[in-house]
This record gives C-alpha cells, sequence and structure tokens, in this order.
C-alpha cells in the first residue's frame, strides 16, 4: 500500500512539474479565474450563490454585492469568526459554521501544524482529510458536518453559482453529487483540488474530471483558484 503511494506522490508530482514548466498550469488557472469572474458578473437579485470553504470571504465578499443570495460554508471558528465581520453588513448572505461533506454529523477539523503561529491566515489549510500534508501534527477540532447533496435538494431553487475549496473534501462531496443527480440543479461549479497535498485522492480527481467533461449543466471547472 506504501508502494502505491509513493507512486501516485511521484507521478503527481511529476504532472505539477510538467504542467508548470509549459506554462498550463498557469493558462488553465487564468481561463478559470477569467470565467469565475464573469459566472459573478452574470449573478442578479435572486439569484442564489454558495461557497464552500468561504474562510474569511474573499471570494463570498463579490457574490454578495451583485445582490444574489449567498449561502456561505466555513467549519473553522476562527475563521468563521472573521467571516461574520468582513460580511456584516451584507443582509442577503447566509453563514454557516459547518463543513460541507457526503454525510451529516460531527467530524475533525484538522488545523495547519503552525496554525498558533498565524491564525488569520492559516486557517486557508484547514481540513477534514487526516492526510493532508500540512496538517499533520496540527491541531485537532471538532466541528459539524452537512450532507451537502441534502441541503442541496432540500433547497427551494436551483444554484446559479457554487464555488468549492474544502481542503480534499471536495472529491467524497462531488462523487456523492454525480451518484445522486443533484449537480444538475447547479448552473457552475469552480473547484480547487487538492491531489498535490493529497496524493491518495490524485485517481479519483481524475475520474471526476472526466466524467464532468463537456458538461453544460452544471459547467464544471477544476482549474479554480
Amino acid at each position: 500500500m506504501s508502494g502505491d503511494l509513493d507512486h501516485e506522490r511521484w507521478r503527481v508530482r511529476l504532472r505539477h512539474l510538467w504542467r508548470t514548466v509549459t506554462l498550463q498550469r498557469r493558462f488553465d488557472k487564468a481561463q478559470a479565474r477569467r470565467a469565475f469572474l464573469a459566472a459573478v458578473a452574470g449573478l442578479r437579485p435572486g439569484d442564489l450563490a454558495i461557497d464552500l470553504g468561504a474562510n474569511v470571504g474573499r471570494f463570498t465578499r463579490p457574490m454578495a454585492e451583485t445582490g444574489a443570495d449567498v449561502i456561505a460554508f466555513e467549519p473553522d471558528p476562527h475563521a468563521f469568526g472573521l467571516l461574520q465581520a468582513a460580511l456584516r453588513p451584507y443582509t442577503n448572505v447566509t453563514l454557516m459554521a459547518a463543513a460541507a461533506g457526503d454525510q451529516d454529523g460531527e467530524i475533525t477539523l484538522y488545523r495547519h501544524a503552525a496554525f498558533d503561529e498565524a491564525p488569520d491566515t492559516r486557517t486557508k489549510s484547514s481540513s477534514i482529510i487526516a492526510g493532508k500534508a500540512n496538517v499533520a501534527g496540527g491541531q485537532a477540532i471538532p466541528v459539524q458536518v452537512i450532507d451537502f447533496t441534502r441541503f442541496l435538494r432540500e433547497l427551494d431553487r436551483d444554484v446559479a453559482l457554487l464555488k468549492i475549496d474544502i481542503e480534499g473534501a471536495e472529491v467524497p462531496l462531488m462523487e456523492a453529487l454525480l451518484a445522486s443527480g443533484a449537480a444538475a440543479r447547479i448552473g457552475h461549479i469552480f473547484i480547487e483540488t487538492h491531489e498535490r497535498g493529497i496524493p491518495a485522492l490524485a485517481r479519483r480527481t481524475d475520474a471526476l474530471r472526466a466524467a464532468t467533461a463537456g458538461w453544460t449543466k452544471p459547467v464544471v471547472n477544476w482549474n479554480w483558484h
């Protein structure tokens, strides 16, 4: 098993190096950024956008400024406090102090190994995936997790824009969305993947990329941020 993981780690590293040297990574991220800004610009009052892994609201705020209704999930208590302060002026934003996942309940959130040295910035690394490289040896705290597929089904309308940056948990969440058919209720999905930090997720991430290639509802962009 460890040999397979080592092989996967090297495969991920080599692919990242190739994409960096050929400038493909830069091109893909620039293209994703333009597509995200266009999707945000297309939001109107009455639309619904969801930010999974909102952190301190860097991308939640521009969604809110369109007048669309926004739901933002953030499980790290420290980040959530900063998010509340940043989004206080926006009455069209609903904040959820929880992780988005593939099941309801309580789960462990792992923080950066040096979290206490710079908590305002290191909340970006917090993850419910214990094997993520930069959380090894860090703090572990219990947080609420919400089954996002169920949450989506219970909404009273479709979702125009979904941003997912949940530090490795994007893979099981997207697998559940695709298996349930609930993804068809979303217009655009932008996902940051984390296979470099969690090589064990690389094959599953590749399979999801292949499964959603060419989709028009939702349009899925795997090169976010």
